[in-house]
């Protein structure tokens, strides 16, 4: 990068954290420093919502350098997965006034399960937000020829440092912010791919077409074909249900919003968009084969194709160009550490906190474990490389982990019969199930999602048959019971 690239990026990073410290004198109760007060405009939550982290920024393109449109069928599941999100699992955490969404499942079961649920959620999260910051900091290194590891700790200490001053406030009004430069940056890289290519889009589209890059659907019935029409179809919208509806970090930007109604929509904006922008980074990876497929001489094949967008950052964009779309990766990436982060603090303060001090928790708390969480995901940053690519090793963290907290919620949102022993148990059985799935057979990852949460559904059903069903005393309030369906 030259002069003015360093300078459009550095001036961005300032941009931000003075953005997110902005509000570090507003934010004094928990709840405000974590719910923002509920003020915060659907639209606002829904550009947040989107969190596009760089694991789709990069991982995408070099999925689809590699691959094709396949992966993409999950995407087939979304009304389906809106539709539960919108009616079902959104409005029985807003009615509830919930901080920590897994509260509901001590309310509605009990506290085993609560705090299950959030162990489960906070090992996930370490886990994915070491590959953010990996895969952002991969492409800085790719670009600068830094050393990996410095920049790793430096994208750490920012992002958990401009998180800890804002809030969730912060958190939302700079996810504003950098949505929009990250879209900026993906169609400025569309756009010069596409100037550089022989011919055009017309030739562009004639070269993907035959080299096969433009397959969509796999009609393969086999459970061992990494995507198919029927996994996507299913584990899609597992996938997205854990990504969306049972996902702390997701889920509470929804509840800021002043109303059901706009938590709602804001919700569904999310997920439609986040379609859309898929869409369009996989035709940027499309588009960087055609391109170094023209031109053999400049080295785009033989070499991960995670780093095959960050190779076209360095030695293609123009002046100027090459600063935004690295801001643009840093937006990726900080807006998903900022929103892990938070609900990370939010969840360990709630569920777990409140049991070991009678202390009033406050701001400085929360901000205590962000800081916490900030040094621990970024340690763990250093290692994730060895869990393969980075979009198909963040898909099966979430489909292996989420799978099982979708099947829970389920649970007690669709049913009235289960108890707290029989969700705890589904739970325990849906997390082994998925384990001796993935160590003893071959099964497609995205089957992981739809095995775990059928598994811990059935089974915690069934469990509670054994006993006496516990009435929660949660379903005599008329707004729960409202949210709480029957069999």
């Amino acid at each position: 990068m030259n002069a003015l690239d360093y300078i459009v990026l550095l001036a961005y990073v300032a941009l931000i954290v003075l953005l997110s410290g902005s509000f570090f004198t507003r934010s004094k109760s928990l709840k405000d420093y974590l719910l923002g007060g509920r003020n915060i405009p659907w639209w606002a939550a829904a550009l947040s919502g989107l969190a596009i982290s760089s694991n789709s920024l990069l991982g995408a393109p070099g999925q689809a350098f590699k691959s094709d449109f396949t992966f993409m069928q999950y995407r087939l599941a979304l009304p389906l997965a809106i539709a539960i999100n919108v009616f079902i699992i959104i409005p029985t955490y807003y009615n509830m006034g919930l901080l920590s969404v897994y509260e509901y499942l001590e309310r509605r079961f009990d506290l085993k399960t609560r705090l299950l649920a959030s162990g489960l959620f906070v090992t996930l999260k370490c886990f994915f937000l070491g590959l953010v910051i990996y895969g952002s900091a991969l492409v800085v290194a790719e670009i600068t020829g830094g050393n990996l590891i410095v920049i790793i700790v430096l994208i750490g200490c920012v992002a958990t440092v401009y998180t800890m001053l804002g809030g969730i406030k912060g958190v939302v009004w700079t996810d504003v912010l950098q949505m929009i430069v990250l879209f900026g940056g993906v169609f400025a890289a569309i756009w010069v791919v596409l100037t550089r290519i022989e011919g055009g889009p017309a030739a562009a589209l004639s070269l993907a077409q035959t080299a096969g890059k433009l397959r969509f659907f796999n009609f393969s019935t086999s459970f061992t074909e990494e995507f198919t029409l029927w996994n996507g179809l299913l584990g899609g919208a597992f996938l997205m249900l854990a990504l969306n509806g049972v996902d702390q970090s997701e889920t509470q930007r929804f509840l800021t919003t002043p109303t059901l109604r706009q938590s709602q929509v804001a919700i569904a904006t999310t997920m439609i968009t986040s379609a859309l922008y898929g869409v369009a980074v996989f035709a940027l990876g499309i588009l960087l084969f055609v391109f170094y497929q023209q031109h053999p001489e400049k080295g785009g094949f033989g070499i991960n194709p995670d780093r095959v967008f960050p190779k076209f950052i360095l030695e293609e964009l123009p002046l100027g160009v090459t600063g935004l779309v690295v801001a643009a990766v840093f937006s990726a990436a900080m807006s998903s550490m900022a929103a892990i982060l938070s609900s990370q603090a939010t969840v360990v303060l709630e569920d777990f906190g409140k049991r070991f001090t009678r202390r009033e928790l406050r701001a400085q708390h929360a901000r205590l474990g962000i800081a916490f969480f900030g040094v621990l995901c970024t340690f763990i940053a250093c290692f994730v490389s060895r869990l393969g690519t980075i979009l198909i090793a963040g898909s099966k963290l979430i489909t292996f982990f989420g799978g099982t907290l979708v099947g829970v919620f389920l649970l007690g949102m669709l049913t009235k019969r289960a108890n707290g022993w029989g969700a705890f148990l589904g739970a325990l059985t849906g997390i082994a199930g998925v384990a001796l799935l993935s160590s003893l057979a071959r099964a497609s990852f995205m089957w992981y999602g739809v095995f775990s949460a059928v598994l811990a559904f059935v089974s915690g059903y069934l469990y509670s048959l054994v006993g006496s069903p516990i009435e929660n005393a949660t379903q005599t309030d008329s707004s729960t019971a409202k949210a709480v369906g029957q069999d």
